[in-house]
């Protein structure tokens, strides 16, 4: 209980400040002017590419860190 908790908020922080620096997201903005092309409304829109793609690197991270720690409990043993 406490290995898959501390892996998966470890994998939440960890997934999240890589995805933070290595996918750039800048947001998609469509701007509709009026005749003189001053922009009268601007819409922002989620990237859902993004959003799956920092959900991938946040779960690989929880697996990597539960997989590391359960290879370490083997190599160390386990100590309770």
């Amino acid at each position: 209980m406490k290995k898959s908790l501390i892996s998966l908020v470890g994998g939440i922080i960890s997934g999240l400040i890589i995805s933070y620096y290595t996918l750039e997201y800048n947001g998609w903005k469509y701007f509709y002017g009026d005749e003189n092309g001053d922009p009268y409304l601007i819409i922002n829109e989620l990237d859902v590419d993004l959003l799956m793609n920092g959900l991938l690197i946040v779960i690989g991270m929880s697996a990597l860190i539960y997989f590391i720690w359960t290879l370490a409990e083997k190599k160390f043993g386990k100590s309770n």
